[in-house]
């Protein structure tokens, strides 16, 4: 039997539960390939869930203020994702009558849409014989293939990849080598002896199945120093919304990069605009790890009389309401005890 064949054989029988499994509405196929995006599956179904019942339509979603669909996505991490998913919404419930385009080349038009969700969704919700080049595809493939260049990135492999696919199955093909790369053929110590593919793996048969695929050395993370401030007037706390960029769109407490001794805080403070700040109180360090970078965080509660243009005074109600990123959870968890 040749691999297509047995893969499915083996996808039938032992085909994960998912949420969106068995789907072909485009638009909760989209959903859910944009949300699994680096996010492991687990994290991703209760989001899903949530945001099927807030927006069951891709009008639904369009018609969505931005900051709504942020406060949603709000832990999900990448949150370029988000504002895509947003405008991509709104360009297909506005521009093409709540209707996706029918192929890959069509979905790549839209915000937010690469060539992996692309053919992801052109292969489950349209049968269009493409592979879903992802991290568990690209590493099953790599062993399969035993090959021997440099993976910069899965669709290194798309020609060898094209010829292995299934042209009757694409859509559960693509969710069976998913499915392959999740739960048997791990990055490390993978489970060959349970392995439906294990007679097609050049690497196994060459017994350096771990040595594939080949992998560029990793770039180190960039480190960055910064000062997370919650500032408080009166009984509100001072909020921003971030600019375009990274976490762009998402809300911020006061922030200065570096870490400036609790003595000099203060001067920097008014220099910033801030009218007569007090004494810092210091808070618990933190850390948040992105893709590239880290930040090492280390944060103050600082009182003043005002701040200056572009912040907003909140109470607690509001601030609950505002989206925040991840990286900040330790200080928005805190300054939810010290606003009314």
């Amino acid at each position: 039997m040749s691999f297509a064949s047995d893969l499915l054989l083996w996808y039938d029988a032992n085909a994960r539960s998912l949420p969106w499994r068995g789907e072909r509405d485009p638009y909760r196929i989209w959903l859910s390939e944009i949300m699994l995006q680096q996010t492991q599956t687990e994290t991703v179904k209760g989001y899903y869930a949530r945001f099927l019942e807030r927006f069951p339509t891709v009008f639904a979603l369009a018609d969505a203020p931005e900051e709504a669909v942020l406060k949603l996505w709000e832990g999900l991490g990448y949150y370029s994702r988000a504002r895509n998913l947003h405008a991509a919404a709104k360009r297909v419930a506005g521009e093409l009558g709540g209707e996706f385009p029918r192929d890959a080349a069509g979905l790549r038009t839209l915000p937010g849409v690469g060539p992996y969700a692309a053919n992801a969704i052109a292969s489950i919700a349209w049968g269009e014989p493409v592979p879903a080049l992802d991290g568990n595809q690209a590493r099953v493939l790599g062993r399969v293939l035993a090959w021997e260049a440099e993976l910069r990135t899965p669709f290194d492999l798309l020609e060898p990849a094209q010829a292995l696919i299934s042209r009757e199955r694409p859509g559960d093909y693509n969710q069976a080598l998913m499915d392959l790369g999740a739960g048997i053929c791990l990055p490390k110590s993978p489970k060959c002896g349970q392995c439906p593919v294990a007679g097609h793996c050049q690497a196994l048969a060459g017994y350096a199945a771990e040595d594939f695929p080949r992998r560029p050395a990793p770039i180190p993370k960039k480190e960055e120093d910064w000062c997370i401030v919650l500032a408080l007037v009166g009984n509100r706390l001072l909020v921003r919304r971030r600019p375009k960029g990274l976490l762009g769109g998402l809300y911020e407490f006061v922030a200065l990069q570096g870490h400036p001794s609790p003595d000099a805080l203060p001067g920097l403070l008014c220099q910033m605009g801030f009218l007569n700040p007090g004494v810092p109180r210091p808070l618990p360090p933190s850390k948040h790890v992105f893709t590239h970078k880290v930040w090492r965080m280390e944060g103050w509660l600082v009182r003043c009389d005002a701040a200056p243009e572009g912040y907003a005074a909140v109470d607690r109600a509001q601030l609950e309401a505002l989206p925040f990123p991840s990286a900040l959870r330790v200080y928005r968890e805190i300054a939810e005890q010290n606003v009314r």
